[in-house]
């Protein structure tokens, strides 16, 4: 999956959001210099030498083994600073993986180190991690994107492991989400082996299960000038509704969150990473615009006494395009759920992935409702996942006239249009400002979308009643331009019930 984004940068800052551009709909033009804080990991390195003894050394974060084989077994010793993963191959046949001595496991896996209420962990900061690169390929007529080489399976049997190496596959890595009741596998193809080919045998063996590619995502943003409050009161959102977050925690799915901005310091936040050790993660641009506009304090968020729980899923790929796995995207929804979140603000798009079907079905079941992009690729009847899966409201953007975003896409799985063209985002990140910060406007799908997700959370997630509500617009009744219409507020904040 990945975000849409299109840059229009004002001044000196028009080489700022450059990964930005990779989200759902955002454009982004500074305003006013507003400073962010930044804090990257090194990416982990390792070295093994395989005669007989192994040695690894690796700036890794606390996890592997040395170990190394030459003509015998040997054991490895390592150490390793920072954040990453070392990995390295040695002579012979041995191996050496650093082993970081007083690394933090957790802090690797993205867990946040909280602050009073907002914590950041390894999620903040303002470019990007630097680390690998996520390997993808093009499957579909070359539209879609994947993992390379990799294929994702759920709900198979026991034998699954066993069958897997015998016919030459490598077991990437598994993974129970308990809070959704799902196991996954990761496979890496054998070599000579396409992905495709991959999927087909082990779906052939395994005919009950969830077999696919680990599809990826990008976000539904552009960076880029109406009334500062027109989208609020395009929408009839009252200062009385900005209270109602506290009834329901709320989620967000995207790129990392820079908590440490003055606009979000005090916010209820708490964040997680879900990329692999040793990927690059992605500029937090694009995650910090949706939450403040979620939770953004001094009199500007949504709702800003909620609690919002961010996943960061987003890494970047060969050419520095941030892309999220479909394998991420589950892990993270997995754990929303053992946060209770009821509501959830999803602003990627991408194809069809039937593992993040399952895990969808499955989150809706246990009472999670859902809030996509519908993507920013200006096509007509091409469903983009997950907004098209049954339940979940996709969301497209208006201007100020109530005009569609003319890069939005269209088709039957658009439920709602909100304000997403030339929204005002204030004390953002940025690097070229003298004090790291400035005001922007932003437009695409990716940022109409949390005016539907407060909007559900105080309507207390009863989606009928809000899509009853909505203002008709385009075509009488439901059409694939607007869906049901522009998203309007209740007049009062009404009750949750999971």
């Amino acid at each position: 999956m990945r975000p849409t984004l299109r840059l229009k940068l004002a001044g000196a800052a028009a080489s700022l959001l450059a990964a930005a551009s990779l989200f759902v709909g955002i454009s982004v033009s500074p305003i006013v210099a507003t400073g962010s804080s930044s804090a990257f990991a090194d990416s982990g390195n390792g070295q093994g030498n395989g005669d007989n003894d192994g040695n690894g050394h690796g700036n890794g974060n606390g996890n592997g083994n040395g170990n190394g084989n030459g003509n015998g077994n040997g054991n490895g010793n390592g150490n390793g600073n920072g954040n990453g993963n070392g990995n390295g191959n040695g002579n012979g046949n041995g191996n050496g993986n650093g082993k970081a001595d007083g690394g933090d496991d957790d802090a690797g896996a993205g867990d946040a180190a909280p602050s009073p209420d907002a914590s950041s962990g390894d999620d903040a900061g303002g470019n990007g991690k630097r680390g690998g690169a996520i390997p993808d390929e093009r499957v579909g007529g070359a539209h879609d994107r994947v993992v390379r080489s990799e294929i994702v399976v759920a709900e198979a049997d026991a034998s699954l492991a066993g069958f897997a190496v015998a016919h030459g596959f490598r077991i990437v890595g598994s993974e129970t989400l308990g809070a959704l009741g799902v196991a996954v596998t990761r496979l890496a193809a054998p070599e000579g082996v396409s992905a495709a080919q991959a999927r087909q045998l082990i779906a052939a063996r395994f005919p009950n299960a969830i077999v696919d590619f680990n599809h990826l995502y990008q976000p539904q943003a552009s960076l880029s000038l109406p009334a500062a409050d027109y989208a609020e009161k395009a929408v009839h959102w009252s200062p009385p509704l900005r209270d109602c977050g506290g009834a329901i925690p709320l989620g967000l799915i995207d790129t990392a969150v820079d908590w440490s901005l003055p606009i979000l310091t005090s916010a209820h936040g708490e964040s997680k990473s879900f990329l692999e050790r040793g990927i690059a993660s992605a500029p937090v641009q694009h995650g910090t615009g949706i939450a403040t506009l979620l939770v953004g304090q001094q009199s500007f968020g949504l709702m800003p006494n909620a609690r919002l729980y961010a996943a960061g899923i987003f890494g970047l790929d060969g050419a520095g395009v941030p892309v999220a796995s479909a394998t991420s995207f589950a892990s993270a929804l997995n754990w929303l759920l053992t946060k209770n979140v009821a509501t959830v603000n999803v602003s990627l798009s991408g194809p069809p992935d039937r593992l993040m079907a399952l895990v969808v079905e499955r989150a809706q079941a246990r009472g999670m409702r859902l809030v996509a992009a519908v993507g920013n690729d200006g096509k007509t009847g091409v469903p983009r996942y997950p907004a098209a899966y049954p339940g979940v409201i996709g969301v497209t953007a208006v201007d100020q006239a109530k005009q569609v975003l003319d890069a939005a896409n269209r088709g039957d799985f658009v439920a709602l249009a909100a304000p997403g063209v030339d929204v005002l985002i204030p004390g953002q990140p940025d690097a070229m400002a003298t004090n790291g910060q400035s005001d922007r406007l932003v437009s695409g799908t990716s940022f109409a979308v949390p005016f539907v997700t407060a909007i559900l959370a105080s309507y207390g997630n009863d989606t009928d009643r809000m899509l009853a509500r909505a203002l008709d617009l385009g075509a009488p009744g439901p059409d694939p331009v607007y869906g049901h219409g522009l998203v309007q507020a209740p007049e009062a904040c009404l009750s949750a019930e999971r």
